[in-house]
């Protein structure tokens, strides 16, 4: 798979600000999945209330339908992450290397007013790629 997905930074424009890259690309015979915003709940289907957790928990939620559909971490084409309450950087950063390991998509994160539901501070979208 290292040929069928591939991240770039031109040198051209600043470099990332982290763990992401300005361009990914990937190979025509990918089937792409689209992932459902994901939000930070508990098994039990409770919502923590802090950010930090639920951010976790979100993280979690995406490796565990990673691995459901026969992927890693590595099959992550775009994050985009969408927060309601503020989450330091290096916070963010630790907890997603922690769960999803050393990989570097493209990403986006957004700060938006609210989300589907009360009390929800985190939602992440992730379009991964499968090979052949």
């Amino acid at each position: 798979m290292a040929d069928s997905i591939t991240f770039r930074n031109p040198a051209t424009v600043a470099p990332p600000f982290g763990p992401y890259s300005h361009v990914a690309t990937v190979r025509s015979n990918a089937e792409l999945l689209y992932f459902s915003g994901q939000v930070g709940l508990r098994e039990d289907g409770s919502v923590p209330d802090f950010v930090d957790e639920q951010y976790e928990l979100a993280v979690q939620t995406i490796d565990d339908i990673l691995k459901d559909c026969g992927l890693s971490p590595r099959n992550i084409v775009k994050l985009t992450t969408y927060l309601v309450k503020p989450l330091a950087a290096d916070r963010l950063r630790a907890i997603r290397h922690s769960i999803l390991g050393d990989i570097a998509p493209a990403a986006t994160l957004l700060y938006v007013p609210r989300l589907a539901a009360e009390g929800l501070y985190v939602e992440i979208d992730v379009v991964a790629a499968r090979f052949p």
